[in-house]
């Protein structure tokens, strides 16, 4: 079976948790799903419907597995759990998150799936498309004040509960582009339990839509680039 010359993965981040539960985000299985969280997860079947997505995978925690069971559902699809999509665990380092989605990617990559749809969480997610462009990892907040953060960065995406993003591999490039927020649009949950719908942007204006970068998958090993789109 010949590869085919482009790839396309869709990156989606959970719905809104029922955070009246008091459970710790990064501990298993985390808060569940809420009400506003499956009406912006839902949102997500019609733009992902005429891709006919082949697989779809989740992190095991229950707010990205409940969305993405959302999306199966209304896709009939079936859905694969992944540790390596889980949120950023406190017991972690950032370098440790992006080991594990560097490793997650460069599996799908050697899979024969010219379409998937990955659920996860803001940080893997960010970190999957920092690694596929190509571009450095860091952090995006103050310290540990994650109310605090620096988003001065030129590779910026927002990424709201709901939101679906795409990355586009093709044998030269990789495209990473913003599909959609959804309604209402929520980015995260502030420290008083207050949504937070927009990131502060010091010294930009907007958010990034669209990234294109060179191809370099080859550097991830065993020649993923080649492998990859059946190159010469």
């Amino acid at each position: 079976m010949s590869e085919p010359a482009t790839r396309r993965l869709f990156l989606i981040r959970h719905g809104l948790p029922d955070y009246t539960l008091g459970k710790a985000g990064d501990v298993p299985p985390g808060p569940t799903l809420s009400y506003i969280g499956r009406t912006q997860i839902r949102q997500a079947i019609d733009i992902l419907h005429p891709h006919k997505p082949m697989k779809i995978y989740s992190s095991p925690l229950a707010r990205a597995l409940q969305s993405a069971a959302v999306v199966a559902e209304g896709l009939g699809q079936s859905v694969e759990v992944d540790g390596d999509l889980q949120e950023w665990r406190r017991t972690e380092r950032l370098y440790q998150v992006n080991e594990r989605c560097a490793r997650w990617l460069a599996r799908w990559l050697r899979r024969e799936e010219p379409i998937a749809v990955a659920f996860s969480h803001a940080s893997p997610l960010l970190s999957l498309m920092r690694t596929a462009l190509y571009l450095p990892h860091f952090n995006w907040w103050h310290g540990t004040d994650r109310d605090h953060l620096v988003l001065a960065t030129c590779d910026r995406f927002e990424v709201s509960m709901g939101s679906v993003f795409e990355l586009v591999f093709e044998p030269d490039v990789v495209t990473a582009r913003c599909l959609h927020h959804p309604h209402p649009r929520i980015t995260h949950i502030g420290a008083r339990g207050n949504w937070v719908t927009a990131f502060s942007r010091p010294g930009m204006t907007g958010e990034n839509r669209v990234i294109r970068r060179p191809n370099f998958g080859f550097l991830v090993g065993d020649n993923v680039k080649f492998k990859m789109h059946g190159a010469k």
